[in-house]
């Protein structure tokens, strides 16, 4: 009686053209997308740094009069920290942002103890990569979007 299955040869050669077919379809599988997806992610972690600056602002409001900001760094390696404006104490941070992604704008946020802006104007950080961007912005009454 004779056993079924697969040579060795045959194996070998089905392994080797799922190899060429890998390699024609994974330069054209849209990596493009990741510096979108890197800029994207950088805005939304920002967004979040500033909205937790903004809450805990409000929560200690009575404890601390000067509030807490948000500050990124001038220059690279880009990175952002979160600080109680009254000690100057780091709470979070430093936060680096992902390798590649720039920033432009803003890079200072200071939220008072009512959740606003210590500015009278809105601020604006812009964060990119490889030509796709991520704006976030804060008006002076502290509300944050990402566009």
């Amino acid at each position: 009686m004779r056993i079924k299955g697969f040579t060795l040869i045959e194996l070998i050669l089905v392994v080797v053209i799922l190899a060429i077919l890998a390699s024609v379809v994974i330069p054209r599988a849209g990596w493009g997308t990741m510096s979108k997806v890197q800029a994207e992610t950088a805005g939304r972690e920002f967004c979040n740094y500033l909205k937790l600056a903004r809450s805990l602002a409000i929560t200690h409001a009575s404890s601390n009069s000067e509030g807490y900001k948000v500050v990124l760094s001038p220059s690279q390696p880009y990175t952002y920290s979160l600080s109680n404006v009254a000690t100057s104490e780091v709470i979070k941070g430093p936060i680096a942002l992902p390798q590649g992604v720039s920033r432009s704008g803003d890079r200072t946020y200071q939220f008072t103890p009512l959740g606003n802006l210590s500015v009278t104007q809105t601020r604006e950080t812009t964060f990119s990569k490889d030509g796709e961007t991520s704006v976030v912005s804060v008006t002076p009454i502290g509300k944050i979007t990402v566009q």
